[in-house]
Order: structure tokens, then sequence, then C-alpha cells
């Protein structure tokens, strides 16, 4: 019986697992409270998730009907983050280790997006995962608990590219669901915007490019009414294209048997059409998380908590949380 905890951004999340199975999951967002700000201020973000922390996990241990002194391990967000955000939930879990005498396992948030489209289901190995969110833009080779970073953003991450066009249009944050929402019915060719490749053959990611020619664009002419419609879908189309050229790409290169692609942008309908079409088209086996499972949450940290426990690893209460994640390209994982 596990108890998972989630603070490497702006979403105070716990949960309990057991055995695969998500008894609860309990997601406290501070979306509203950055809406003025247009994006995340780190140190308020810290101190909310000081509020929530306490009254988060006992609201989670309550619905799956357990007590604390019925938690067995406890599991935590190690890396990568906001640090200040980190600190809070990894030395939460330390203490209550500590306290109940359990086993204290760290989690990669990134590896457990991945690992969030296994859930209810099982992987076939070997797995391209690709992570798109606000903050990552990420695919790995995955096979069990290995981890290989074979491409990763440059610059801006998928998610952040959205959220700065909104941001500069005044659309609101976070931009991803705007966009999505207001593009609706909009011309996605009405604006050239082009598929962004790195000139030295790289199959990293980069959106640094796409979002200033967009900011140009805004900055040069009035979008609004319908342009702004065909403009959104222009936009959302180029940052969907490069994601589709890449996995093109890497599936030709690495020959997945199965395909995974997560994080907070993949409850994008636009993206999961795609991606569908596209793994149908390549024969792979597809896995995209259930909607709920998207964005930050514990219980994805407690599933691969889980398997990380099962294969021996743990933490001694003097480890520390890291605001990136150690993974370079080309450099494998292992749990233990």
């Amino acid at each position: 019986m596990l108890l998972a905890i989630e603070t490497s951004c702006d979403e105070t999340a716990a949960a309990v697992v057991h055995q695969g199975r998500i008894l609860s999951s309990v997601v406290r967002s501070q979306v509203d409270l950055f809406k003025e700000f247009g994006g995340i201020v780190p140190e308020i973000s810290s101190r909310r998730h000081l509020e929530l922390i306490q009254v988060i996990v006992e609201e989670t241990l309550s619905r799956a009907g357990k007590g604390i002194e019925d938690m067995e391990a406890v599991a935590a967000t190690k890396k990568p983050g906001l640090i200040g955000s980190l600190l809070v939930g990894y030395s939460y879990a330390k203490a209550l280790a500590y306290g109940l005498g359990v086993s204290l396992v760290g989690v990669d948030h990134l590896h457990a997006h991945v690992y969030s489209a296994e859930i209810g289901r099982k992987f076939r190995f070997p797995l391209l995962g690709v992570v798109v969110s606000g903050g990552h833009t990420a695919a790995y080779m995955v096979e069990g608990l290995s981890f290989r970073v074979v491409a990763r953003t440059r610059d801006d991450a998928a998610g952040e590219a959205l959220d700065k066009v909104a941001k500069k249009l005044g659309l609101g944050y976070p931009g991803g669901p705007v966009i999505e929402r207001m593009a609706k019915g909009g011309d996605p060719y009405a604006y050239d915007f082009p598929v962004v490749r790195l000139k030295d053959g790289s199959l990293d990611f980069s959106y640094s490019g796409l979002k200033s020619q967009a900011i140009r664009i805004i900055e040069r002419e009035e979008v609004k009414g319908e342009k702004l419609r065909d403009f959104l879908a222009s936009f959302q189309r180029a940052v969907m294209d490069q994601i589709i050229d890449r996995l093109d790409a890497l599936v030709e290169r690495y020959k997945p048997a199965s395909l995974a692609v997560t994080g907070g942008v993949s409850i994008n309908s636009h993206l999961r059409e795609r991606v569908e079409k596209f793994s149908a088209q390549k024969g792979l086996a597809l896995y995209l998380p259930e909607k709920r499972f998207c964005g930050d949450n514990a219980a994805m940290i407690g599933y691969l908590g889980e398997k990380l426990l099962e294969a021996g690893y743990r933490e001694d209460l003097f480890s520390t949380p890291f605001p990136r994640t150690e993974a370079s390209k080309g450099v494998k994982q292992f749990a233990k």
C-alpha cells in the first residue's frame, strides 16, 4: 500500500496505489492563482504547496478508505521541476517515511509521465515514449525501467510555446486548452507555419522559432475575429506537425514495437487524432493516458514508484530533489 506525492510544478497531488491499482487520486491545481500573471510564479507556487499538502494527503487517504498507518511505502517526485515546489513534496515524503518507518522511493517526473499511459494496461517493449507538456518535450526509448533519451527540446517546450502565444494575444493561461477551443472551425493552413527542423540533422525538438514567428505576426497585423480562429488553428497545427515529424523519424531510426504519447499536451484532441492515425499507419501499438492522467498527478508517481520498489530501488533519507533530470542524450538510466 503506497502513498504518492507530486509537487513538481503547480499541482499539489497525492494518490494511494496498491498493486498497480489507483485507489484514490487527488489533484489541486494552482491555475486560477496564476491567471493574472499569465504563468507560474515559483515562490507563490511553493508556498501554496505548503498550505495544501497535508489537506490533500488527508483527502486522498479518506477517499481510499485508508489511514496513514496503512501505508507501507511512500513515493514522491524527485526530479525534474521547480526546486522550491519539489522540496515541499519531497521533504514531506521523507518525513512521513521516517515517521512510519517505511521505504521511500524518488521518482523521475518525466519517466512517470511515460508510464501514466500504462495504467490499466501493459506496455509492449521496446517502447518509444514521448512526453509533451508545458515544461518538457522529450522522447525516450524504454525497455522496462531503462530510459534512454533520444530527443528533447533545444529551447521551448510545445506547451510553453502554446502558453506564450496565448499570453501575447491576451487569451489567458494556460494557453493550450484556450487555443484548442478557439481554433475549432479555423483553417489550419491559413498561415504558413513550416515544420521546424534542426540544421545539424538532430531529431531534437525546437519551438522558439515557431513561437517567435507567431509573435511577429501578432505584432505586425490585427489578429481578430475569423482571422484569429484561422491563426490559432494554423499555429496549433504547426506545433503538432513537429511532433508527428519527429515521431516519423524516431520510429524509422529506433524501430519501436509501440508508442506512448503523454504529458499535459497529450490531452489535446487534435494531437490525439493525429497520433492515432500515425500509429495505425506504422502498425504500432499506441498508448495514450486517460485524460485525468495527462496533466501532473500523483497516480503516475505511485504507479511507477511501485515498479521501482519491486526492482529493489530505495532512497535514503539524506537524498535531495533536483530541478533538472540527470538524463542526457544517449545516456541510459536504470532503476538500480
